[in-house]
């Protein structure tokens, strides 16, 4: 669904939260169609101190609540990667770094109550994310959100240096896990495997194909869907790739395409 809205700028959510961990900071949050804005109360700051955090680079957002804690308080996390200019060797470039806000919800003495708020955030904010646009006038409820996505993640274990199965565990998974995005990750275990396997699988099983791997295995999963009999649906499937081997020419070549450097590429995995 496009994320164009005749009036993009409503705001569809606005509260007051403090943060995690607790400093005596308040803020105001707007959550718009674009973006989640944000401006500190208290301490109050000498000049108009307001942040954005965009949607479009969020990946999602979770509720929480204190281990241990016997405060009501409840918490919504969320989860970003905006891109930030880095400098190397040569200029710079541009990589997408780990960002991460929470704030409390402390409006009421009651846990469960504050729950309510929490998710409300939450569920309005993985809304935007999917694509699922509204107005300050709906309901807002879990109903909202579309189902959740599933991904077959094919990694090939021997590739590059050998340690794909470790950045991905440290990584791909973190993020996917984030996001909300259930998964299965299959090693492949000798050439063609991955061929062999989307040949076969059924497709609506799956809202994507992400290989972990180097160009090699992106060929073998391309040429699979164009061998199956109903290739014209079966190469319509959504397929990523996330630099892991020794060959990353294509996956290079299409990020910087995109506007990332050849040097971004390889410094997010």
């Amino acid at each position: 669904m496009s994320r164009n809205y005749k009036h993009s700028s409503e705001t569809l959510l606005h509260g007051e939260f403090g943060v995690y961990p607790s400093k005596g900071v308040r803020y105001a949050l707007s959550l718009t169609h674009t973006g989640l804005h944000i401006q500190r109360l208290v301490p109050k700051p000498e000049d108009d101190q307001r942040t954005v955090l965009p949607i479009l680079d969020m990946v999602g957002c979770h509720t929480m609540r204190s281990c241990g804690s016997s405060d009501g308080f409840a918490y919504f996390s969320i989860y970003s990667y905006p891109l930030k200019k880095k400098k190397v060797a040569v200029g710079s470039t541009r990589t997408r770094q780990r960002l991460v806000r929470t704030f409390r919800v402390d409006e009421a003495s009651d846990f469960k109550q504050n729950q309510v708020i929490a998710e409300k955030w939450a569920t309005a904010i993985k809304c935007l994310i999917r694509g699922v646009l509204f107005s300050s006038d709906t309901e807002i409820s879990t109903t909202l959100q579309p189902k959740p996505r599933r991904l077959m993640l094919l990694l090939n274990p021997c590739g590059g240096r050998g340690n794909a199965l470790q950045q991905c565990h440290s990584n791909i998974l973190p993020i996917i896990t984030e996001a909300d995005i259930s998964y299965n990750l299959i090693q492949t275990e000798r050439q063609n495997h991955a061929r062999e396997l989307v040949q076969s699988i059924n497709l609506e099983e799956w809202d994507g194909i992400v290989v972990i791997s180097g160009d090699g295995l992106l060929f073998e999963v391309v040429n699979g869907l164009m061998e199956r009999s109903d290739w014209e649906d079966a190469i319509k499937m959504p397929i990523g790739i996330l630099p892991c081997g020794s060959g990353n020419a294509l996956a290079g070549a299409i990020n910087y395409n995109a506007g990332y450097g050849i040097r971004t590429v390889l410094r997010q995995t």
